[in-house]
């Protein structure tokens, strides 16, 4: 509730109050600088950086009222409002050169190509007493760290918020309902903007929630407002179709590009899209603002679906080729196209969790909750002291351990390991099927610190399964192997094609193991991962030996003559057109029924003046009949060319 409302509070006072009363977390942050301000550490310029919608801005504010509680004087200077002329600049510095007193520079990217002359600036001009918060999202680059400029500046990366944190600001704007809350948090990734954002539209327009973005269910007003809030003015400057892939792809290169935009600009684009303050280098790559590219790509497929599934496919058969032949890790850029939330796998980073290896003390950390003279504790102790390459810890953000698991594969699995219960009888499993070479192993799973709820636990599974395809443990092996304690729903493994080997069942000291495979398919996990996505995209499922799911993409793109020559029917594309033609015919019989079907195929693709709208209208359908009836149809098509 807003707080009392008194005559002589100005409307300023009143937005100070209740920002100070939605602000949450940010404890160390916030001590540092309240002891450089002390005194007591010799840090004088604090450096916070972080992506757009972290809560930079929220909390230089904080900060800014811990230090006026603490009887400091504060100023505030921004970056886009000052003039980039250096006796400007040193006036605004020398007006705010108080001794024991805090200056904040926000946006300091703004002054990027004068940082030189602001840093010889603050140091000729600012008392020795005062600190600095500059705040940018940018990382500082060498030039703040020159001259033993090191021994007084530290760099403050900040990161999203942690569940409990995330929970709180959620309680504070007044969202309480605890399933609500746990999908908003999953769905934010911990931005306290993208919170605040949801949770307004959800309590003005009595919405209800958005769904996670991997099922792009986003409501339309909380991604515009996302999208314009992060990205501002400066996305128009973008060309509309490279934005479409960035949207799309979790990262972006100049073959990404162009094989998603045959013939588009591809080198002009990507330059456009480094130059975006919302967008991340990584090397010759660059990836766009989660949110940002999760509101950009909600978009796309609301207004123009087929659009946004010939990218996806696009994008998708070009990640399948380069992880199959150059490098594996690609698999996980190719996983984030999957809209089903329950795969577990993702480019992007945890929020409350992180991946790590063994380190001393997570042996006594497991001791505090579980037997210490157990065997099974035994044989994991074993795996931490001899083989720890196989060990994948994950860490909450505080780096206390969560949870571990042990991966192996046969060139890793030590010979001491052969009588282990855990691993033992999935490895003679796979010796007698005659692919022992083609499978890996996951088993020794231990949760040290439960999560909360099932949100946080997705989580978790998230980052322990990206971290052993990142580590090279997981490559693209055809079977996979997991062992676990206990009978459970198994989620993203069902997804995958896991199913139990009962005759594996077994018992270890009053503990329960259930071991389940899958077999992923002759390209392994990442051709189990692009099958996943030609269902969900093309509403058909990939059968060995059936043309249905080409059929289909060629139906998608009948009057895309470039399209056409691309896809895996031989001709040209007057020649594809005609198989598809002939397809159709052959496909549909002459009932009622069928009728319907084949006139919404025809009318949807196959007549020059068709389209979605012209044959909904023409069939007299609701947008959820026509759709339901225009999948049924590609259905039928691809099930006939079986």
């Amino acid at each position: 509730m807003p707080p009392e409302l008194e005559v002589n509070v100005s409307l300023g006072d009143l937005a100070q109050q209740l920002d100070a009363q939605r602000f949450v977390g940010r404890h160390t942050e916030r001590a540092l600088v309240a002891e450089a301000l002390a005194g007591s550490r010799s840090s004088r310029l604090v450096y916070v950086h972080g992506r757009g919608g972290v809560g930079k801005s929220a909390l230089c504010r904080a900060v800014a009222r811990d230090a006026e509680l603490g009887g400091y004087r504060v100023h505030r200077l921004d970056g886009r409002t000052l003039t980039p002329d250096p006796d400007e600049l040193r006036a605004a510095f020398v007006a705010a050169a108080d001794h024991s007193a805090l200056l904040i520079i926000d946006e300091i990217d703004q002054l990027a190509a004068m940082r030189v002359a602001v840093r010889d600036l603050l140091v000729q001009v600012m008392p020795a007493s005062s600190v600095v918060v500059l705040v940018g999202r940018c990382a500082p680059d060498r030039t703040w760290f020159d001259a033993g400029l090191d021994q007084v500046v530290v760099e403050l990366r900040l990161r999203p918020l942690g569940h409990a944190d995330a929970l709180e600001l959620l309680c504070r704007l007044g969202v309480h309902d605890a399933a609500v809350c746990g999908r908003l948090v999953r769905w934010s990734g911990g931005s306290p903007l993208a919170l605040i954002v949801a949770a307004q539209s959800a309590e003005e327009r009595r919405l209800g929630m958005p769904v996670p973005p991997p099922a792009l269910g986003v409501d339309g007003d909380v991604e515009a407002l996302l999208a314009d809030r992060l990205g501002g003015g400066e996305l128009s400057g973008v060309d509309p179709d490279v934005l479409d892939v960035a949207g799309v792809a979790s990262v972006v290169d100049a073959r990404v590009l162009a094989a998603a935009l045959p013939g588009g600009p591809v080198r002009g684009g990507l330059a456009q899209l480094r130059d975006l303050s919302t967008a991340e280098r990584l090397g010759a790559r660059v990836s766009l603002h989660r949110l940002l590219r999760s509101a950009v790509r909600a978009r796309l497929a609301s207004t123009d679906p087929d659009r946004y599934r010939t990218l996806v496919m696009r994008t998708a058969e070009h990640l399948r080729h380069r992880a199959l032949t150059e490098d594996h890790r690609l698999l996980l850029e190719l996983a984030d196209l999957v809209e089903d939330p329950e795969l577990a796998l993702s480019f992007d980073p945890g929020t409350s969790y992180f991946p790590d290896r063994v380190r001393a003390g997570d042996l006594d950390a497991v001791a505090r909750v579980h037997d210490p003279t157990a065997g099974w504790f035994g044989r994991l102790r074993r795996w931490c002291e001899d083989a720890p390459e196989s060990v994948l810890i994950v860490r909450h953000a505080d780096g206390t351990p969560a949870s571990l698991v042990v991966l192996s594969t046969p060139a890793s699995l030590p010979g001491w390991a052969a009588g282990f219960i855990e691993v033992a009888p999935a490895v003679d499993h796979a010796a007698r099927a005659g692919h022992l070479d083609e499978s890996f192993f996951a088993h020794t799973s231990v949760v040290i610190d439960p999560p909360v709820d099932s949100d946080e636990l997705a989580e978790m599974m998230q980052v322990g399964n990206s971290t052993g395809f990142a580590r090279g443990l997981v490559r693209s092996q055809r079977y996979g192997y997991l062992t676990a304690v206990g009978r459970r729903e198994w989620g993203a493994a069902d997804l995958l094609g896991y199913r139990e080997l009962p005759e594996l069942r077994r018992s270890d000291d009053g503990r329960e193991l259930f071991t389940l495979r899958s077999d992923f398919g002759p390209d392994g996990l990442i051709g189990m991962v692009f099958a996943i996505i030609q269902e969900e995209q093309l509403g058909v499922a990939s059968v060995a030996g059936s043309r249905g799911v080409e059929l289909i993409d060629a139906l998608r793109h009948f009057h895309d003559d470039d399209a056409l020559r691309r896809c895996r029917i031989d001709g040209d594309p007057d020649e594809v057109r005609a198989v598809v033609r002939a397809a159709v015919d052959a496909a549909f019989g002459d009932g009622p029924t069928d009728a319907v079907l084949r006139q919404a195929l025809v009318r949807a693709y196959l007549d020059v003046d068709g389209g979605h709208a012209p044959a909904r209208a023409e069939l007299h359908m609701s947008r959820s009949s026509f759709y339901r009836h225009l999948q049924r149809a590609r259905q039928r098509l691809a099930d006939s060319a079986r």
